[in-house]
């Protein structure tokens, strides 16, 4: 080939217009076609992509080319075309043999031994290629896609890197450095080089795909999924862009999306153990447990060996699902493999709490508080564990500590208050049960915790009506209907009270306190039978004490079953009682037997307890009277109208026994006032014509006696020996009884 048709060549490759290379060999005359045009020839065929006829043109000359490196080199670049690797390999390795200073030989020699798998092989020849061309970028990057296919990323970095200080500065250089990047978790700088690339290649799914999951492992997930939605909107509906999808959505707590997306990866194949764990995680922050169960279940099923995650998700659910027994069996396993952590303890606590087994549960709450767990929900849990076993004390002091950590909500306030009420600080108890109720909660469990505070705290009618409110709310139960009655019985409204005690009856109580609480409210609504039938049958259930026996005696009394009554004062008093309602009990209903100076002695006994109201000095005065003693009589019922100006009885009576010490006037101005009280209509007319008798005003004490007809009747036993004493002492006068 002469020298000028040599450069017209080779001008023509540098323009790279290889069908004119093509033409002019054509042109040229078989026999004027020598080795080294048809050598050119070839490689204008190689750089057209018309490789079989490449290999055609030098193997035409064949004898003279297998000792020529250019030829060989040509050879191996058709064979590379074909994807014939091996082959390919073999000729390049030849040219290097023949002409071991060309760079690009070790280049073509390196490339093709990668496609091969032979990448140390490879290596070796692209290093030398970088030796004989320190900035030959194709061979530099040529070794950085080696090292990244062989997970090498460092050195894959190193070699990309060194393409880029070159000049290379082309997608595939970009989004490989992006790459590298990425597995070596340096995602923010992997960021800027796939922003870099991005430029002209705005509609790049796999480029958008990986902005998006690098966006997602630097936390900015609304950015990521917006590049990861591009994606899909341009076409791209496989496994991984949904798995991704749905994993960074779960991070938003976008979980009904998320689990969407999971889904779709399922449909189009997706079925490992990473699937079914991030469905099955994300159904159960949705509290879709049942549906996640079967997802964890799948993924065990699948799961080559043991997980600790699973097992103690599996737990987790089984526990939410109120099934605490099975959930054990699963966390228990998580230990076994060896999870020691608060989280796992925390879980132990909660599921043995759910059991009932409290202390069983404070044991695990305890190891996770060792295990650095200083949370509200493990705080709040040891605090209700503690509550159930009734250590209110120690309770409190752990929902202090989580009220300090911020919690204050229905619940804490709710358990702070039921706690406070339990050791006695009800007024404390009630505050804390308010706050609750003005953050929402209207049920009939605060309502009756609020009506337990308030009666405990001497407020039994406000919590009377918070107890109906309960009831209005639904709750039915023993406890309420006794707590009402209870508090019925405090304030006095026995018969109020009773209903609820039947209501309590039918719901099945029947022990000591029932029997009592209606003994006490059936016999202060004069049902003294029914109530000593009560006493007897709490007698029966087991309790022997003075209180039994002074209520027996109580209820005798009423029914003027005096010998009764002492007999079971009596019982009371060997059994201890010794105070001043017994012996004021004694007193009465010795009187009521007209043993009337024992009783007065037990009166007297009572006073010098410290006795000093109405009652017992009317008593003292009424059994003094009794015994004749009217002077000392008027004085007690004297003082006893001290202490009560109202009553009409104790009026009456001291009015009775100054006209039999000869007051007369002074008389009638007690029995005018008893009159004005009432209650006594007949006996005060009575009385005010005896001493009216008494004082000659006989008009009067006519009058007087004539409306005692109309509230009397004069013929009873009761009535008949005053009315006719006085009748008498009329008639005895001057003027003629009509």
């Amino acid at each position: 080939m002469s020298k000028e048709l040599k450069e017209k060549i080779a001008l023509l490759n540098d323009e790279e217009k290889y069908q004119e290379i093509v033409d002019i060999v054509l042109a040229t005359k078989e026999k004027d076609r020598d080795f080294e045009i048809i050598s050119e020839w070839g490689r204008a065929e190689n750089n057209l992509g018309n490789y079989e006829k490449a290999l055609e043109i030098l193997f035409s000359v064949e004898e003279e080319g297998k000792e020529d490196s250019l030829w060989n080199y040509r050879v191996g670049y058709a064979y590379s075309g074909l994807e014939n690797f091996e082959k390919a390999a073999d000729y390049f390795e030849k040219s290097k043999n023949l002409d071991p200073d060309y760079a690009w030989t070790y280049f073509e020699l390196g490339w093709n031994l990668q496609r091969i798998e032979k990448n140390e092989e490879a290596l070796d020849a692209l290093k030398k290629a970088v030796e004989l061309d320190p900035e030959n970028t194709f061979a530099l990057a040529e070794i950085g896609d080696i090292y990244e296919k062989l997970d090498n990323y460092e050195d894959a970095l190193e070699y990309f890197k060194k393409a880029e200080e070159f000049g290379r500065d082309d997608y595939w250089i970009i989004t490989h450095i992006g790459w590298c990047l990425n597995q070596l978790d340096k995602d923010e700088e992997a960021l800027e080089y796939y922003m870099k690339a991005l430029v002209g290649e705005e509609d790049n799914i796999w480029l958008l795909s990986q902005i998006g999951v690098t966006l997602g492992a630097v936390k900015k997930y609304e950015e990521g999924i917006e590049y990861l939605k591009k994606a899909e909107e341009l076409g791209r509906n496989d496994i991984w862009l949904n798995s991704e999808l749905g994993w960074q959505l779960a991070r938003m707590e976008k979980h009904e999306e998320a689990v969407d997306y999971f889904k779709k990866a399922e449909k189009l194949g997706r079925s490992d153990t990473w699937l079914y764990n991030q469905l099955g995680w994300n159904l159960g922050v949705l509290d879709k447990y049942e549906e996640e169960l079967d997802y964890l279940y799948k993924s065990k099923k699948i799961s080559e060996e043991d997980d600790v995650w699973l097992e103690s998700e599996i737990g987790w659910t089984l526990r939410n699902m109120s099934k605490p027994e099975e959930a054990l069996e699963y966390l228990n396993k998580a230990k076994e493999l060896g999870r020691d952590d608060a989280w796992i303890y925390l879980e132990m606590g909660l599921s043995l709490g759910d059991l009932g087994k409290n202390e069983e549960a404070l044991i695990e709450l305890k190891k996770a508080e060792e295990n650095g767990d200083e949370s509200i929900r493990l705080y709040s849990t040891i605090a209700w564990n503690l509550g159930q076993l009734n250590k209110n004390e120690e309770a409190l002091k752990y929902l202090e500590k989580v009220e300090k950590l911020g919690r204050n909500d229905i619940w804490l306030y709710s358990e702070m208050g039921w706690n406070l009420d339990a050791v006695g600080k009800t007024e404390e108890g009630e505050k804390y049960l308010q706050k609750a109720i003005e953050m929402g909660r209207n049920d009939s469990w605060i309502y009756s915790e609020i009506g337990y505070s308030l009666s405990r705290n001497q407020k039994v009618e406000e919590g009377i009506e918070y107890y109906l409110k309960a009831k209005e709310l639904g709750r039915n139960d023993v406890w309420l209907n006794s707590e009402i009655a209870w508090s019925y019985d405090v304030i006095g409204k026995y018969e109020e009270a009773l209903p609820y005690l039947e209501t309590t009856e039918k719901l099945g109580r029947d022990d000591v306190w029932l029997n009592c609480e209606f003994a006490i409210c059936l016999g202060r609504t004069g049902k003294s039978e029914e109530a000593i039938a009560r006493l007897f049958k709490a007698q029966e259930l087991g309790r022997e004490d003075d209180w039994l026996y002074s209520e027996i005696a109580y209820n005798y009394g009423r029914l003027d079953r005096a010998e009764e009554a002492l007999i079971y004062l009596d019982k009371a008093e060997k059994l201890g009682r010794d105070d001043i309602w017994l012996y004021s009990e004694i007193g009465w209903n010795l009187g009521t037997l007209e043993k009337y100076e024992e009783g007065l002695k037990y009166f007297e006994k009572v006073i010098e307890m410290g006795r000093n109201d109405e009652w017992i000095h009317s008593q003292v005065g009424w059994t003094l009277a009794k015994l004749g003693r009217n002077e000392e009589a008027a004085e007690n019922f004297k003082k006893a109208v001290e202490l009560n100006p109202y009553d009409s009885w104790i009026e009456y009576n001291l009015g009775r026994v100054l006209r039999k010490c000869g007051k007369f006037v002074e008389a009638m101005e007690h029995i005018r006032k008893s009159a004005e009280i009432g209650g006594y209509e007949g006996w005060t007319d009575l009385e005010l014509a005896w001493n009216y008798a008494e004082i000659d005003e006989k008009e009067i004490a006519k009058e007087h006696l004539e409306n005692v007809e109309k509230y009397l009747d004069i013929n009873s036993d009761a009535v008949k020996e005053d009315y006719n004493t006085v009748k008498s002492l009329i008639n005895a006068m001057p003027i003629m009884f009509s």
